[in-house]
């Protein structure tokens, strides 16, 4: 099965991941055995928001392409967000706050929806990614110092798996299988296909 309705998948949203609130049930996926063992200990705590917009054409989701000179993950596509700083009260005020920061969400416009499961990046992050909607009339206010481009995606694009293609590469000196789902030119992959993979399958897939 895949994404029909936006309702249906916002009611699934609701019913099988996490609340907005209180301790995370989902076990966490990603690429934990990536994780350097002296990192283990170490892992960063990051959330990341899952913009979905109501377009008259059918629901989206907002993303961006990392500008080539961030530190981490450069150049890759990937929802707005970043690291977990003291100021935030817990990974949805991060996740809202970053939004806000790279491409002008304003956090009391959101409809606050569910966190996903967890996902631990090769690069000693802990993801929390959060599901949020927006109003159906908004227009990206891009920072050019943090982000070099922002699209969206049709959710029916997303969450079909004949559009989930898989490849192979090397990465720290092992084999990795990860997803890819090119979309108008953008390439979306890496940690960002790994996460709405999961999304996916804990929507339509359980």
């Amino acid at each position: 099965m895949s994404f029909t309705t936006l309702d249906d998948f916002l009611l699934r949203a609701s019913d099988r991941l996490d609340p907005i609130s209180g301790a995370p049930s989902l076990t966490e996926v990603g690429d934990l055995d990536m994780v350097e063992r002296d990192e283990i200990a170490h892992i960063r705590a990051a959330a990341v928001l899952i913009p979905v917009i109501p377009r008259p054409a059918g629901p989206t989701a907002l993303l961006t392409q990392r500008p080539d000179t961030m530190a981490s993950h450069p150049g890759q596509v990937a929802f707005p967000g970043g690291k977990v700083d003291h100021g935030d009260a817990d990974e949805v005020a991060a996740a809202l706050r970053e939004a806000e920061e790279e491409v002008g969400v304003v956090p009391e416009t959101v409809e606050l929806i569910a966190r996903s499961a967890p996902y631990v990046t090769g690069s000693a992050f802990r993801i929390t990614p959060v599901i949020g909607v927006l109003p159906s009339d908004f227009q990206a206010r891009p920072d050019p110092t943090e982000v070099a481009d922002v699209f969206e995606a049709p959710l029916d694009f997303l969450f079909n798996t004949a559009n989930h293609r898989t490849g192979q590469g090397f990465w720290k000196g092992k084999q990795r299988r990860y997803v890819e789902m090119p979309w108008q030119g953008f390439r979306i992959w890496g940690v960002t296909a790994g996460i709405i993979r999961d999304l996916y399958a804990n929507l339509y897939e359980s």
